[in-house]
């Protein structure tokens, strides 16, 4: 996919990637951390194992029952979903134009509940709005019945909703 190609994502906007959505997460967080806006990644897979895959600079929190991990790790309690707000809260309001990638979602359904992750995700998108910060999520939509995925789809911005086109100019 070339830059032409790529979604225009604006500040204030929390998106839900679908199609490919972790590798295309990624790389759209990569492109924001690039253009220097601070990032932050609160993720299901181990911190070492997404520095390898994904090659972030930034820092990378854990979402595990591990009481103590080792090496420097900060983890989150999966089932203390206002604390995952808070963190993500605090960041974005210390930090003008922040970009979060939360990478586990599913998990995160898995040990609250459905209804409560929408309405930690809801709080957090209107926060997400009024800072003018970016949050990107990528899920696996085969993982949601049809139902959730529509609540999902209606609360985020989807990044094919806003590719760059072809001017629409008339033509003569």
């Amino acid at each position: 996919m070339n830059d032409a190609e790529e979604p225009i994502l604006k500040g204030g906007s929390s998106y839900l990637y679908t199609d490919k959505g972790v590798v295309r997460a990624y790389a759209a967080f990569k492109r924001l951390l690039a253009e220097g806006h601070r990032g932050l990644v609160i993720t299901r897979s181990h911190p070492n194992r997404v520095q390898q895959l994904h090659g972030v600079d930034c820092p990378i929190m854990w979402i595990a029952k591990a009481s103590k991990p080792t090496g420097g790790i900060i983890s989150l309690e999966p089932t203390r979903l206002m604390k995952i707000h808070g963190t993500i809260s605090d960041f974005i309001k210390t930090n003008a134009g922040a970009v979060v990638l939360l990478d586990g979602l599913e998990y995160l359904v898995t040990e609250n509940g459905f209804g409560a992750v929408m309405k930690a995700i809801q709080l957090t998108n209107e926060e997400v709005a009024m800072s003018g910060s970016f949050l990107i999520v990528p899920i696996d939509p085969r993982t949601f019945e049809t139902t959730q995925l529509g609540l999902l789809e209606r609360e985020f911005s989807l990044p094919s909703e806003n590719r760059r086109v072809p001017s629409q100019g008339g033509s003569g």
